[in-house]
């Protein structure tokens, strides 16, 4: 806890171990697979980079000394977990890190990408196992096949106790998030129950990127395509008819902030709504839709929170710390403190940003889903 609130960390990353694949898949596909020694240096699949262009923070020495204990412990989940002690963080709903990078590549198939997933998924569930009620574990999903992704949605949910999946907004395989493929996978999700989250790791992916065509600076590159490609899957979700048709479905948005949300959907409703809109196949308005179906992570340092909250309301917004990703430098371990001291927000939405929202969303205090 945080004095009296009780927080849910909804953007947490595990750091995989670099071999994970190397030692875990089935041969032969286990040669397939290369992590460098210091996992985001270099990642190699089937032959080809699937990362470039990209310093790797965990080298960086303000870092290093930062997280210095994790660091020492290979970022293993006691250490996680003494983190969070130090956070005032009770639950960690935890993201992959090489898992954002690793499976992303058009010529990365099902045949590699289905038991890359299975590895990671059954590697995050023992990893949770170490404190099951705090570290609860986001499923990474097979997305070059949309109904292997259902199938290992269902089985991490149901078996390896995820309370979502993740799916990334870049287009895989050229298909974008509304593509009618991916319904198999909004089906089995609304059926399950649980969420699905949109989340990103940066700029470096060999996948198409918003911005990466314009600079060659690191800086430029990273300031642009987190947001950018959060709004373009706001964009898919919130305007392509596909919420409308999964009315159970939630779809949370992680790692881009929030303060840009109530803006870029009163543009999406400006043209919904008016000449540009004509051919928009939504059927409801982008506004509507988020509220009742979307949510997004807002980050410790975000000062326009009570702005969002006052025009999306308090249930649109869970709270995420970033941890261990090197935005979190200046914070840690005092994340939390920012919104708990914000004067602008009244304590019931403190309460349900930090903890109510993504309860209810992830199921957290709950049994297994079935």
């Amino acid at each position: 806890m945080h004095g009296p609130y009780k927080v849910i960390d909804c953007n947490r990353h595990v750091v995989e171990p670099p071999d994970l694949w190397a030692k875990r898949l089935p041969t032969p596909l286990h040669q397939q697979v290369r992590i460098g020694p210091g996992r985001l240096d270099s990642i190699h699949v089937r032959g080809r980079a699937v990362l470039r262009g990209r310093p790797n923070f965990l080298t960086d020495p303000i870092y290093q000394q930062t997280l210095a204990q994790a660091i020492q412990a290979d970022f293993n989940p006691q250490s996680h977990l003494t983190d969070m002690d130090r956070e005032g963080i009770d639950v960690g709903v935890l993201l992959p890190l090489l898992g954002l990078y690793a499976p992303w590549a058009d010529h990365i198939g099902p045949d590699l990408s289905v038991p890359m997933c299975q590895v990671y998924n059954d590697w995050l569930y023992e990893y949770c196992q170490v404190d099951a009620t705090r570290l609860r574990g986001v499923a990474l999903l097979p997305l070059q096949d949309p109904g292997e992704a259902a199938n290992e949605l269902r089985r991490a949910v149901q078996a390896l106790r995820c309370v979502a999946g993740v799916m990334i907004p870049n287009p895989v395989i050229g298909r974008r998030l509304h593509d009618g493929a991916y319904d198999v996978l909004y089906r089995e999700a609304e059926t399950l129950g649980v969420p699905l989250v949109v989340s990103h790791g940066g700029s470096g992916m060999v996948l198409p990127q918003v911005g990466q065509d314009r600079w060659q600076a690191f800086y430029a590159r990273e300031v642009a395509v987190d947001i950018f490609e959060a709004w373009l899957a706001v964009a898919s979700f919130m305007g392509h008819n596909v919420l409308e048709r999964f009315p159970g479905l939630h779809i949370g948005f992680i790692g881009a902030g929030c303060g840009w949300l109530p803006y870029w959907l009163e543009r999406l409703e400006e043209h919904w709504g008016g000449f540009f809109g004509q051919d928009a196949p939504s059927t409801q308005a982008p506004d509507r839709v988020f509220k009742a179906q979307g949510f997004v992570a807002c980050d410790p340092w975000e000062q326009t929170v009570p702005e969002v909250v006052e025009a999306m309301g308090a249930r649109a917004v869970v709270w995420g710390s970033q941890y261990p990703l090197p935005d979190i430098l200046h914070f840690f371990p005092n994340e939390v403190h920012s919104l708990v001291e914000d004067r602008y927000l009244a304590e019931e939405a403190k309460q349900r940003i930090l903890w109510e929202n993504a309860a209810d969303l992830f199921h957290i205090g709950e049994g297994p889903r079935s």
